[in-house]
């Protein structure tokens, strides 16, 4: 099916009109790279995302009323007291020393020293009697075991409580909203051929096995490529997307609260909701080169 290009409104655009352009890529699957540096590189560029070059339909449509991005990275808190402090100190003690018997005689020497000198005042002292006495509790009446200490003392131990990097997010979907008024035939057409675009891209896909394999593994479905463009560049201020995949799309034909047609049925007023969410984190590099240049136009993703 050769590639179609599409649009609403169906009308010329000039060097000073900004729209949204969507093309629709077959998907790629990102595959299994033992290389960890160069899946990293591979996944961290600002073309990123599992679509070829090869384009199988383009949609020129308005830019929507209410657009905005957000971008949201995993941060959370971590604890870590005293005890799992001067015992992970221990551990690391011992995978840093050269002498495998040496550095764990050096470790149970710092944890029986943080002991000491814990034991050495009286918060310190019920501390350690708390721990004990947890433990043994527990394994008398097989329950965990709480709250012994700020009972006996009104303290709590000290948990060094600090938020830490957890990690990256995949950007929340994100919904599109376009009103369509059909005001020629053509462009009735036009609209018709944009809903199945979109419709048809987005499902998963049998594939062509025949025989004894038929049926038995679908197919993903095309993913897309959006962009901000004004003009015949992509717009200079507005945000940028990685490749996304259309998570759902929904068309209302009585847009307007009731239902009324043209007299070839074509609905007067329609509304279509379309549904992304991209396939792959954003990182650091994704804006910057190695020489902390910035490498995208407009306020980037």
């Amino acid at each position: 099916m050769p590639a179609l290009n599409l649009r609403y409104p169906f009308k010329n655009i000039d060097q000073s009109d900004d729209y949204l352009k969507i093309d629709v890529l077959n998907y790629i699957p990102p595959g299994i790279n033992s290389n960890f540096s160069q899946s990293f590189a591979q996944n961290s560029s600002d073309t990123a995302g599992y679509g070829n070059s090869q384009i199988l339909g383009s949609v020129i449509l308005p830019i929507p009323e209410d657009i905005s991005d957000t971008n949201t990275t995993d941060w959370q808190a971590g604890k870590m007291g005293p005890i799992a402090t001067v015992a992970a100190g221990a551990a690391l003690g011992i995978m840093g020393s050269e002498n495998l018997f040496k550095g764990s005689i050096n470790a149970v020497t710092d944890l029986f020293s943080a002991a000491k000198n814990a034991s050495q005042t009286s918060v310190g002292q019920q501390a350690i009697q708390s721990g004990f006495a947890a433990k043994i509790a527990e394994n008398i009446t097989g329950n965990e075991v709480s709250g012994i200490l700020p009972r006996l003392t009104g303290a709590v131990l000290n948990e060094n409580t600090e938020l830490l990097f957890n990690g990256v997010f995949l950007r929340p979907a994100f919904q599109f909203r376009f009103d369509m008024v059909p005001r020629s035939e053509s462009e009735s057409s036009q609209i018709k051929e944009i809903i199945r675009l979109f419709k048809s891209e987005m499902a998963g896909k049998k594939g062509l096995e025949t025989g004894a394999a038929a049926g038995l593994f679908l197919k993903s479905p095309s993913v897309f490529r959006l962009q901000y463009m004004s003009g015949g560049q992509p717009h200079p201020y507005l945000n940028t997307f990685k490749i996304c995949a259309l998570t759902g799309t929904t068309v209302n034909y009585t847009a307007s609260g009731t239902y009324a047609t043209y007299s070839d049925a074509t609905p007067v007023h329609m509304n279509m909701t379309l549904q992304f969410q991209e396939l792959t984190p954003i990182y650091h590099e994704d804006y910057v080169d190695q020489g902390r240049n910035f490498k995208l136009t407009g306020t980037g993703y």
